[in-house]
């Protein structure tokens, strides 16, 4: 095998990247309570960011951005997460 080529061409393989704002633990009872209008206090302040995670693992932090209007989220890149 040539040294320049890969195994896998690593252009065509996707991952599914999720956004995380934040975290909440509430008892099923409390769960079954919820209701329209309702709000989950989360573990974060509105100034901390989100966290960007593949699978299970936070691999950087980003902020909430408004991404060419229309009401579009964007998540702008701070950095990685050091592990």
């Amino acid at each position: 095998m040539d040294l320049g080529q890969t195994l896998i061409p690593t252009h065509q393989i996707q991952v599914e990247i999720a956004i995380r704002i934040g975290r909440t633990r509430l008892s099923v009872a409390d769960l079954a309570r919820l209701q329209a209008d309702d709000v989950l206090p989360l573990d974060q302040d509105a100034t901390d960011g989100v966290e960007i995670c593949i699978g299970d693992r936070v691999v950087a932090r980003g902020e909430l951005i408004d991404h060419g209007g229309e009401g579009r989220l964007g998540v702008r890149i701070l950095g990685p997460v050091e592990q």
